[in-house]
């Protein structure tokens, strides 16, 4: 039984290190959907008492903001070699870090419902060593086959010229340097995924079909999106992807 407690600590800590805080709510839907429980509130409250977990009140939304502690960090000593640059700061629950993060989360579930996904790393890894400013996805998703999808989370509009620099950015780290063989852009709402879809395609459509694929969070609950002209499946999609 303690090995079983440990595993299950080691499971939470692990989904924290990936998103740095949580809600109550997306930790319940963790232990539920991911780890398989259907009773929640147990690991949650051991979690607590036993200082793996500590929670920060946001005033601005009035909700709680759980985060590792040292010794949620020392769970995952030994198996995640970055463990050691995690940290919780008051800032990253700013409005619209906050907002975007919850969209983050939220489009993880759906993508763990519908695929099989070897391995997430999330925004904070992939920035290290990187500079400032920097453009980097969202999320790098890794399919048991090896493919790589960067991820990008679209919560606000962005300008043309942003999109522009943004396709220009994919277009060297997938064709010249191999980083990533696709993008999967959500987008929070359908206006957005309908504007998203025509801007993108006008920049380079030879590239946006063979490269990009868009959905919406209402398709994303369905496994959906679209590459390549047309609506279908992310698994059909990225089989499209593999034949090239």
């Amino acid at each position: 039984m303690k090995e079983e407690e440990v595993k299950r600590l080691k499971s939470l800590a692990g989904f924290m290190f990936n998103f740095r805080y949580a809600t109550i709510r997306q930790i319940h839907t963790f232990i539920q959907l991911i780890m398989n429980l259907s009773y929640t509130r147990r690991l949650v409250s051991y979690a607590l008492k036993n200082g793996y977990l500590n929670c920060y009140y946001e005033p601005t939304f009035r909700t709680k903001i759980y985060h590792l502690t040292q010794k949620g960090k020392d769970l995952l000593y030994g198996e995640e070699a970055l463990i050691a640059h995690y940290r919780f700061e008051k800032s990253l629950a700013g409005v619209n870090t906050f907002i975007h993060h919850n969209i983050l989360v939220e489009v993880y579930f759906l993508l763990k419902s519908h695929l099989d996904i070897k391995e997430w790393v999330c925004e904070w890894v992939l920035r290290m060593d990187k500079k400032r400013r920097e453009k980097i996805p969202d999320a790098l998703m890794i399919l048991p086959d090896g493919t790589k999808i960067a991820l990008e989370v679209e919560s606000r509009y962005k300008k043309l010229a942003v999109l522009k620099s943004l396709v220009t950015m994919y277009r060297y780290d997938i064709e010249k340097i191999s980083r990533y063989n696709a993008v999967l852009i959500v987008a929070s709402s359908r206006p957005q995924y309908e504007g998203l879809k025509l801007r993108l395609f006008g920049l380079s459509p030879d590239f946006f079909n063979r490269r990009f694929m868009v959905t919406d969070i209402g398709m994303l609950e369905h496994g959906m999106c679209f590459y390549n002209g047309n609506s279908m499946h992310l698994e059909e999609a990225f089989n499209l992807l593999r034949k090239g």
